[in-house]
Order: structure tokens, then C-alpha cells, then sequence
């Protein structure tokens, strides 16, 4: 394998496509500092997959780009491709050619191609691994790198010589197979919690399902003799229905006689009670009207009496008003008297402070001469300050010529600031250093931390995805069971509504018709109508041969219905067709206590049916309780039947009916509506229920697939993490040697400054001749400042002496201010005394005003009561009236009331013939009920049991039944029985096994996975020990060729750990003591670092060398045995050199020289024929 070319576009300084072609042996870069040479270098160090740009020199992505220059713009993209020759297969590529291209855009977009094809980064990496070539390999030696490699830290260069060992792809795939072993086993322990839990689920389960098997087996042989029992026992109830059916016709035909009689009655009666109604309504209405009379007239004459007393009232505040104006009169006067005594006040004073303005006006004139004085002797003080002021910048000019003095010591102090700034350079760099340090530590520290901190967060989300994995579980049972319950209620629910759609609990009768689809046949009224739960058993009881009465369009339908039933023998029915229902008038309920309302208005039901609701329930009155019930019907409020809501009927005429009914069909018949509604909601309940359980249990699944990947992502993060805080150590430990050079090398300067300090003190004598003439000015000054001192105190005096007379003339002032301030409250009390009066005036018109309009209300008042006195006796005379039109409509309803007595005697009879009948006939129709029941409920239950094999009872059936009862005591002992389990268990088993089998292929995994571990570590410590053997000899070998026959060796650190060592280069020059590499000149270094390389390249040469001034520290004999030893390489390794040193240059096999445009800043190549 060897570089055929390298092409450059638009990266650095490169602004044109540039192409390099590369032969065999040694090609050199030359060119001028700052031409762009090492940029050739960054070029390839960036498509080999560099992600530091502080490594390619550049500070951010976009400073790879060439940024433009005069009349050149910039560039939207840099790009660079190594073409690389493999015809001898050291790629793991089939292809003998090879592009390896990396593209960068101005919109920070990163690519990577192979051969023209997308790649990742990791691809590219992989590709060169173990070849010796890479972004950080031994291959690719840049500016200053040589030094940095006999500076790294002993695990470096033990990295550099694995590199050469080609143990990288190793060490690869041991991480690899370390983070696999770790999710082995994180599996492995999840799956040891999962079947821990599944095993006591299985246990519990299994029982379940023994114990459902049981069940079964004597639910079966119980259903079997339940049907037997069934049959036999539907044949005899059958026989006894049909005799009843019978009796039942004969007494409903002479019940419909006695009826017609009954409401012909009844209907005389209505008459009466309407016309006394009515008659009631009038005579209420008439007392209503005569009290609102009575009301008015004693309006009237209470108003009379308020008049009267207002004018009264008008009367005595006349009198207090005329009072109070006669005593303001007086005040008026009293007023006027003060007013003209202050202003005499006012003048007195005025005269008073005129003559004392004219003896103050001259003490300020004489204060102002006093004041002129000090000003003078003031400023005369100021002026020699100024003075004081002038010999003391003399005397700094003296302090001046003592520090011009010290500017003899320029050279020394010059030396001294030569130092100075050496010692704050060593500083700089020990604080850089430092910050390094402190910035390493503290990034070291954040990483370890951020590493124990992910570290605690696997294991919180281990836990999580373990406590997600048992509630998974918890709510896949919840649904099970709610899926149980939900089928089971669904299953009750469909019978039923296969009962109520067969009309089943209906008579035989009525049903036949239900069933048989005539047209204009509406249904049953029960059927039709919705009675709340709360009047069931009232409208039972009061309307039970009713309630399944057949509604139909018209009378030739109920014609019909009839011929079909006779034709069919199939029983009797009741029909209400909607031409032949006659309703009387509207009834409306009572407004009383207890009283609930008229049992028509209390069902819901279809306008079209209002009718026939109407002409049943439209003259029952619905009551809370009997109490209710009997004080209504003494009361004669409500002349129809009423019933209480537990079901006592009190019929219009008397008749009192009540007791506890056994179950009716039409009670079944409610029942079965109700728990058909109540089976509807129970299974939407549950519907949302299990619909919920899903929803929960699909959010847990999705967290914990998402669990499961943030646990993979953060052991990536784990492991990149463990690495980071590894080279962090190691960077510290390398940063904490360097302060100690640094620390060394500032104390030596420090001593050099100590020693030029001694000089300074032999000029500190010139300092005393200057002092001398300071001391001079400065008693001249003390002079001075006595003279001002005796001033100060004379300007002191003076204000002292003014400050007196003033204090003089002070009580004389006062005087004035007090006559001043005096004069001020005269005026102030003269102004507002002057204000009273104008509101005594304003009070005296008020009170004037009053007097006139009290005179006017009272002669309005006088008028206004000879007009009540006129009304009162006008509306005397119509109450009278009226109260006697009263009396005589009273003594008329009277009459009625008598005569309505009479006709409800004669009503009752009638009924008593007709409740007679209908107790006979009730009898009878609970018997039938009570057989219809039987049938029905062996129906259903036969219904039930359609699927069971129906075993034959022909001897008794109480032994049949006992041994039933048996059956049913067995099943009730086992409890409550999940038949869900038994295929739960299969279930929960078969899960169980794939489980287990699941666990042990993990198991199996984890062994490979060490086996595999401790394989690879052993190749690992083989192949380094090899590479070390080898490359150790060809160090000692280099270094006796090109360093004058100097020693040189490789030393392990830690020979007990080889995973923990690392390597030491050690060198003993000829004649010289051994002693540590960091303490050789450049040059050595150099030509100790080349010959470590040259050791790797005899072991394993690289396809193609870069070096980028690597001769620079050398001199011109070590150069040359540098270029000798790389020619012998160049059968090996292609060699790419960036060099100024003329001996390179010389023997190069190729040269390319570099240039620049400065003021573009672009560079360019140019090809040297050699």
C-alpha cells in the first residue's frame, strides 16, 4: 500500500484545487515561513478524521475554510482526498484503488466519503486501523510532536509501541465484548427477577386451575339433573295454567257488566261535583274581591289620620322656626360690634410696626461696615497661604533632584527589569500552568463525578425497567379479569335482551299477538311507556290487569287481533285501539302536602300514546303514604282513585286495597327492564375498564422499550466517560511535573535580582545634599504659617464682635417680628369673623324660606282630607253590597253538597259488586301469574342450560332436588372459582419454559463472552510483549547508530500489571552520566525521539511517513544520519518531509515548494525537477 496523491480544494490556505502526487522514496516540502507548508500536513491529518481543530491549528470548524482576500472571495466548502494505492490488500477493502475524501461546508455540514460513497467517521477510523497510519499514529510526526514524544507520559509511548503492535483492532473488539458481557449480565439479572415472579404467579395460578377443572366437572353434572328437573316440572305448571285460563274469562265477562253500570254512575256524579266546583270558584273569587274592599276602606281611613297629624306636625315646627329667627337677629347685632373692634386693633398695631422699621433699617447698616473689615483682613490671611503654597513646590522641587539622584542607577535597575519580566513570564506560565492544572482538576473531577452520577442513574433505570416489568404484569392480570367479568355480564345481558325481543314473561295471549307482527299492533303498554323505578309499584297496583293491555292503531286492528287469537286458541288479551278510547276532562293535581301528582304526568312516553296514558292513569292521584292518601280522600280535593308509592290503593269511592303482592309477571317484567339497564352500564363500565387497562399497560410497554434504550445510550456514555477521566489523570500528573520545573526555574531568577539590589544602596549619599536645602524652605514655611496663624485669630475677633451686637439688637427685633406676627392675627381673625357673618345671613334667609313654604303644605294637607272623608262613606256602601251576594251563593252550595253525598252512596254499591268479582278475579289472576312466572323462570333457566345434556326424572322430585341442592352445596364450598385460570396456566407455563430456555442461552452468551475476554487479553499481553521485545533491541540498536553509540533502552513501570504498566525510554550517552531525557538539549531529544521512531519502523514501517520539520533542532551531521537512516526505509515506507534544511533537500527523490500570496493570503505549489 502506498499514497498515490493528495488533493486539496478550499481548505486553509489552499483556495484552488491543488494536487500532490507521491512516488517512493523521500518527498520534500519546501517553502518560506508562513507559505502554507504545514497546511498540507493539517489537510491530512483532517481527512484521516480529525476532530480537535486546536490540533490543525484553528480555533472553530469554519477557520478551515479559506476565508478570501483581495479580489477573492471565500470559499463555501474546504475539501481534501487521499488517493492510496492498494493492490497488496492491507486495506480490508477488494479494490485496488482507493479514495478516502473528507468535505466540510460553510453550513458547518461534515462528510466523509470512500470512493466517492457516504461513510461515517468510525468507517474511516476502522479502515486505517492497525496500518500505522492515522490522525494521532506514529506515521504522522507534526511541528513540535518530535519533543512531545520523548515528553509523553510512560503510558503514551506504551500506546504508541500498541499501535505498532497492531493490537488496537484488539482492544476494539475486547470493549466490544466488555459491554456486551455487561448487558449479558444486566439481562441475566432482570430475567432472574422476572422468572422469580413468574414462578410464584405459576404456583398460584395452577392451583386457580385445579380448582377450575373441579368446578367444571360438577357444574356439568349439575346442569345435566337441573334440566331433567326443569322439564318435568314446566309439563305439570303447563296443565295447571290452562285450567286457570278458563275461570279467568268467565269473571272478566260479568266484571265489564257491572262496569258499564258503574260509570254511567259515575258520570252523574262528575256532573254534581263540576257544578259545585264551579260555584266554589265563584264565591272565592267574591270574598277575594269584598277583603279587598275592607283593605281600601281602611287605606282610607288610615291615611286620614296621618293628614291630621302632619298638619299638626306642620303646625309646631311653625312656631320653632319664627323662634330661632328672632334670636339670629340678636346675634347679628353682637356680631357687628366684634368686627368694629378689630378693626381698631388693626390700626394701632399698623402705626406701631412703621416706627420699628426705620430703627432696624440702621443696625443693618452698621452690621454691613463690621462685616467689610473682616473681608479685608480675610483676604490678606489667603494671600500668604498662597505664599505658603509657592515654598512648598520648592521644597518638592528639591524632593525631585533626590529622585533625579537615583537615575545614575539606570543600568542596574534595567537589568533588574530584565529579570523582573523574566520572572513574570515563569509566573505567567505557572499561573497558565496552573489554570491547566486547576481546569484539568476540575474537569477531572466534573467527568468523575458526571461517571459515578451516570453510574447511579443505570441502576436507578435498571430499576425502573425491573418496577415497569412488574407492573406490566400487575395490569395484564387486571385485564384478564376485567375481560372474565366483562364476557359474563355480557353473556347475562344478551339473554336477557333475548327475553324482553321473545316477549317472554308476557300472558299467552298478549305475547301470541307480540309475536305474531300485525300491522297497526303497537305493543304492550308496559312496553311502551317508561315508568320511573319509584311509581313501579304504585302504577302495579293501581292499574295491574292494565299493564299489559295491547295499544293498536284502530278498532278493526284490536277486531283483528282477536279472530287470531280465537283462531289459534292462544289465549286472551286486552286491546286499547285509539278511535274507541274516550278520556274525560283534564284532572289536575291538589296542592297539597304529601301529594306527589297525577300518575300520567309523572311517565315519560311518545305524544302519540298521551291518549291512552291519559284515558289509564289520567284520574289517579299518586301520594306519599296512606296517611296521605286517606286525609285527601276525606277531604273530597280529588274525587278519582289514589294510590301511595308503596302500592296502597284507595279507590274514588272508597275502597281500600293493600297487603304485599307476591311476584307478578309484570313485576318480573320491571325487573328484567331494570337489570337489563343495569347490566348495560355494567358493561360499558367495564368496556372503558378493560379499554383503559389496555391503554396503561401499551404506555407501560413503550416505557420500557424506551427505558431499555436510554439504559444502552448511557452505557455508551458509561464507557466514554471511564476513558475521559483516565487521560484526565494522566494529563494532571504530567501538568504537576511541569509547575515544578516552572517553580525550579523562577527561584534561580529571583537570586539574581537580590544580587543587583546590593548596588542601589551606594546612592542613597547623593540623597542627603538635597535634603539639606528641603530643610531650609520648610523653616521659612513654619515662619510663615506663625504669621497666619496671628491673623486667623484678629479675623476671628472680628466676627466675635459682630456676632455680639447682633445679639444686642436682638430683643428689639423680636419686638418687631412679635408686632409683626401680631398684626397678621388681627387681620386673620377680622377676615374670618367677617365670614361668620355672611353665613348668619345666609342661616337668616334659610329660616325665611322655610316659614313660607310650611304655611303653603299646610293648607294642601287641609285639602287633601275633605277628599278622603268624601271616599270612605262611598266605598262603605259597596262593601255592604257585596258581602250579601256572598251569603247567598254559600246556602246554593250547601244544596249541592248534599246532593253529591246521595249519588256516591248509591256509586258504592255498584262497586262493591264489582270489587267482589275483581278479589275473585285477582285470586285468579295470581294464580296464573304466579304459574306464568314458574314457566317463565324454567324457561329461562332451561334457556340456560340449552347445551347441557337433559337427564330423565320420572320418580319423585324432591329426591331429584335434594340431590341438586347437594351439587350446589359442593360448587359454593370450592369459593370463588377463575376459569380463566386453566388456560392462564398453559399460558403463564408455556411463557415460563420460553423464559427459562431465554435465561439459559444468556448464561451460555456470558460464558463465551469471558471465554472470549481473557482469549483476546491474551493475545493482547502477547502481542505488546512481542512488539516491546523487538522494538526495545531495535531502540538499543538506533540509538548506538545515530547517537554515537549512546545506550538506549525500553523499561516496563509495573512489570507485576501489564494492563496498568506503562513504558520508560531510557538513554546513557557515550562518556556522559545516565540522567533524565527532559534534561537534554533540543537536538538530543530530537535525535532520541527519531531514533525511537525508526526503532517502530523497523519492527513495523508505515505505507507512507509524514514529518514536519523534524530535522529543526538538529545540526547538520545529525541530519544527515537522520536522511541515511530513512533512505534505508524507503523500500518499506514512502517518506513526505516539510523541511527548510538544505541537507534534506539534497536528497530528496521529489521536491514541491510552496509559496503565498500575501495580500490574498492563498497558497500555491510548484513542482521542482530534481
Amino acid at each position: 500500500m502506498h499514497l498515490k496523491a493528495v488533493e486539496i480544494n478550499g481548505f486553509k490556505s489552499f483556495a484552488e484545487k491543488i494536487n500532490l502526487d507521491f512516488n517512493t522514496g523521500i518527498t520534500s516540502i519546501v517553502g518560506p515561513n508562513g507559505s502554507g507548508k504545514s497546511n498540507i500536513l493539517d489537510a491530512i491529518l483532517w481527512v484521516l478524521g480529525e476532530q480537535s481543530y486546536k490540533n490543525i491549528r484553528a480555533k472553530e470548524s469554519r477557520d478551515v475554510i479559506f476565508s478570501g482576500g483581495k479580489n477573492k472571495k471565500p470559499k463555501s466548502l474546504a475539501e481534501v482526498s487521499l488517493y492510496i494505492d492498494n493492490s497488496d490488500r492491507v486495506l480490508p477493502l477488494e479494490i485496488d484503488d482507493i479514495k478516502v475524501t473528507r468535505r466540510l461546508h460553510k453550513t458547518g455540514e461534515n462528510q466523509y466519503l470512500i470512493n466517492d460513497t457516504k461513510a461515517r467517521l468510525k468507517d474511516i477510523s476502522e479502515l486505517f486501523l492497525d496500518t500505522g497510519v492515522g490522525k494521532s499514529a506514529y506515521s504522522v510526526i507534526g511541528q513540535g510532536k518530535v519533543e512531545r514524544i520523548i515528553s509523553s507520559s510512560s503510558k503514551e509511548i506504551k500506546e504508541i509501541i500498541e499501535e505498532a503492535a497492531g493490537i488496537k483492532k484488539v482492544k476494539i473488539r475486547k470493549t466490544e465484548s466488555e459491554k456486551k458481557l455487561e448487558k449479558v449480565q444486566g439481562e441475566i439479572e432482570k430475567i432472574d427477577l422476572i422468572i422469580g415472579e413468574m414462578e410464584e404467579n405459576k404456583n398460584r395460578v395452577e392451583k386457580q386451575a385445579e380448582k377450575a377443572l373441579k368446578y367444571r366437572e360438577l357444574q356439568s353434572e349439575r346442569d345435566s339433573l337441573a334440566k331433567g328437573i326443569y322439564e318435568r316440572e314446566l309439563e305439570i305448571k303447563s296443565l295447571r295454567l290452562d285450567r286457570i285460563n278458563e275461570t279467568v274469562e268467565n269473571l272478566q265477562s260479568g266484571i265489564e257488566e257491572q262496569q258499564k253500570n258503574f260509570e254511567y254512575s259515575e258520570e252523574k256524579l262528575e256532573k254534581a261535583n263540576r257544578e259545585r266546583e264551579n260555584l266554589n270558584e265563584d264565591i272565592e273569587a267574591m270574598t277575594q274581591k269584598n277583603i279587598d274592599l275592607k283593605k281600601d276602606i281602611d287605606k282610607i281611613i288610615n291615611d286620614k289620620t296621618i293628614f291630621t297629624e302632619r298638619i299638626k306636625s306642620y303646625e309646631r315646627e311653625l312656631v320653632e322656626k319664627k323662634d330661632s329667627l328672632s334670636k339670629l337677629e340678636e346675634k347679628f347685632l353682637e356680631k357687628e360690634r366684634e368686627i368694629g373692634s378689630l378693626e381698631i386693633k388693626e390700626s394701632v398695631t399698623s402705626e406701631e410696626l412703621t416706627s420699628q422699621e426705620s430703627e432696624n433699617s440702621k443696625f443693618e447698616l452698621f452690621i454691613s461696615e463690621k462685616e467689610e473689615i473682616k473681608r479685608e483682613n480675610e483676604l490678606s490671611l489667603n494671600m500668604k497661604k498662597d505664599k505658603l503654597m509657592t515654598l512648598e513646590v520648592d521644597r518638592l522641587k528639591f524632593i525631585n533632584e533626590t529622585e533625579n539622584t537615583s537615575r545614575r542607577m539606570k543600568s542596574s535597575f534595567s537589568k533588574i527589569e530584565t529579570l523582573k519580566e523574566e520572572i513574570e513570564e515563569y509566573k505567567t506560565k505557572i499561573s497558565k500552568n496552573n489554570l491547566e492544572i486547576e481546569k484539568s482538576g476540575k474537569e477531572h473531577g466534573e467527568k468523575e463525578k458526571e461517571y459515578k452520577g451516570i453510574d447511579g442513574k443505570t441502576q436507578a433505570m435498571e430499576e425502573k425497567i425491573t418496577q415497569v416489568s412488574l407492573d406490566m404484569n400487575k395490569v395484564h392480570s387486571q385485564m384478564r379479569e376485567t375481560d372474565y367479568n366483562l364476557k359474563m355480564n355480557k353473556t347475562k345481558l344478551d339473554n336477557l335482551v333475548k327475553l324482553d325481543e321473545n316477549n317472554e314473561g308476557f300472558y299467552k295471549g298478549v305475547k301470541e299477538i307480540l309475536n305474531a307482527g300485525i300491522e297497526g299492533v303497537e305493543g304492550a303498554f308496559i312496553s311502551l311507556v317508561n315508568i320511573p323505578e319509584r311509581y313501579e309499584r304504585a302504577i302495579e297496583a293501581a292499574i295491574p290487569g292494565n299493564l299489559q293491555d295491547i295499544i293498536v292503531k284502530d278498532s278493526k286492528t284490536a277486531k283483528k287481533c282477536i279472530n287470531f287469537l280465537k283462531e289459534k286458541r292462544a289465549g286472551r288479551a286486552s286491546f286499547l285501539a285509539f278511535d274507541t278510547i274516550k278520556t274525560g276532562r283534564e284532572v289536575k293535581s291538589p296542592n297539597e302536602k304529601g301529594i306527589i301528582g297525577i300518575a300520567a304526568d309523572l311517565l315519560e312516553f311518545p305524544e302519540k300514546y298521551a291518549s291512552v296514558v291519559k284515558f289509564l292513569l289520567g284520574n289517579l292521584l299518586v301520594v306519599e303514604d296512606m296517611d296521605t292518601a286517606l286525609r285527601i280522600s276525606k277531604s273530597n280535593v280529588h274525587r278519582g282513585n289514589i294510590v301511595t308509592i308503596s302500592g296502597e290503593l284507595l279507590s274514588g269511592r272508597g275502597r281500600i286495597t293493600g297487603g304485599e303482592n307476591l311476584r307478578s309477571a309484570s313485576s318480573q317484567i320491571f325487573e328484567r327492564k331494570k337489570e337489563i339497564k343495569k347490566l348495560a352500564e355494567v358493561v360499558k363500565k367495564l368496556n372503558l375498564e378493560y379499554k383503559k387497562q389496555e391503554k396503561e399497560y401499551n404506555k407501560l410497554t413503550s416505557l420500557m422499550e424506551k427505558t431499555e434504550e436510554e439504559l444502552m445510550t448511557m452505557d455508551d456514555l458509561k464507557e466514554k466517560l471511564r476513558i475521559d477521566v483516565k487521560k484526565l489523570a494522566e494529563l494532571l500528573e504530567d501538568l504537576k511535573s511541569k509547575d515544578e520545573k516552572l517553580v525550579k526555574g523562577m527561584k534561580i531568577v529571583d537570586m539574581e535580582i537580590k544580587e543587583e539590589e546590593l548596588y542601589i544602596s551606594e546612592y542613597k549619599k547623593q540623597e542627603k545634599n538635597a535634603h539639606g536645602k528641603k530643610l531650609e524652605v520648610e523653616e521659612v514655611m513654619n515662619n510663615l504659617r506663625t504669621t497666619i496663624e496671628e491673623d486667623n485669630k484678629k479675623v476671628i475677633k472680628l466676627k466675635d464682635e459682630i456676632e455680639s451686637i447682633k445679639n444686642d439688637f436682638s430683643d428689639k427685633k423680636i419686638n418687631y417680628m412679635n408686632n409683626k406676627e401680631k398684626l397678621k392675627q388681627i387681620q386673620r381673625e377680622l377676615y374670618k369673623e367677617k365670614d361668620l357673618y355672611k353665613e348668619m345671613e345666609i342661616q337668616r334667609n334659610s329660616l325665611s324660606e322655610r316659614v313660607e313654604k310650611l304655611y303653603k303644605g299646610k293648607e294642601e294637607l287641609s285639602e287633601k282630607l275633605d277628599y278622603l272623608e268624601k271616599s270612605f262613606e262611598n266605598e262603605n256602601l259597596r262593601y255592604e253590597k257585596e258581602f250579601l251576594d256572598i251569603k247567598s251563593k254559600k246556602n246554593r252550595y250547601s244544596e249541592l253538597e248534599k246532593e253529591e253525598r246521595e249519588l256516591i252512596k248509591q256509586v258504592k254499591n255498584i262497586e262493591n259488586k264489582i270489587v267482589i268479582e275483581n278479589n275473585k278475579l285477582s285470586q285468579e289472576f295470581a294464580k296464573r301469574e304466579n304459574l306464568e312466572i314458574g314457566i317463565e323462570n324454567l324457561k329461562v333457566k332451561l334457556n340456560e342450560l340449552v347445551e347441557a345434556e337433559s337427564k330423565v326424572v320420572d320418580g319423585d322430585l324432591k329426591e331429584a332436588t335434594e340431590k341438586l341442592l347437594k351439587l350446589e352445596v359442593r360448587i359454593k364450598s370450592l369459593g370463588t372459582v377463575n376459569l380463566l385460570a386453566i388456560e392462564e396456566f398453559q399460558e403463564i407455563k408455556n411463557k415460563y419454559e420460553f423464559v427459562l430456555g431465554q435465561r439459559n442461552d444468556l448464561l451460555s452468551s456470558e460464558k463465551s463472552l469471558r471465554e472470549l475476554i481473557k482469549e483476546i487479553e491474551d493475545i493482547i499481553e502477547m502481542r505488546f510483549f512481542e512488539a516491546y521485545k523487538s522494538i526495545n533491541e531495535n531502540f538499543g540498536y538506533m540509538c548506538r547508530e545515530i547517537l554515537s553509540n549512546s545506550e538506549g533502552k525500553l523499561e516496563l513501570t509495573n512489570v507485576e500489571n501489564i494492563k496498568e504498566t506503562g513504558v520508560e525510554l531510557l538513554v546513557k550517552y557515550r562518556n556522559k552520566k545516565r540522567q533524565s531525557i527532559t534534561l537534554l538539549s533540543g537536538g538530543e531529544k530530537s535525535m532520541v525521539a527519531v531514533a525511537f521512531i525508526m526503532a517502530i519502523f523497523m519492527y513495523k514501517p508505515s505505507p507512507f511517513t509524514f514529518f514536519d520539520e523534524i530535522e529543526a533542532a538538529l545540526d547538520e551531521t545529525n541530519t544527515k544520519k537522520l536522511i541515511r537512516k530513512l533512505k534505508e526505509f524507503t523500500d518499506k515506507s514512502q517518506f513526505i518531509l516539510i523541511t527548510h534544511n538544505k541537507e534534506t533537500m539534497k536528497e530528496s527523490d521529489t521536491l514541491y515548494g510552496v509559496t503565498m500570496n500575501k495580500e490574498i493570503g492563498e497558497s500555491r505549489i510548484i513542482s521542482v525537477t530534481m
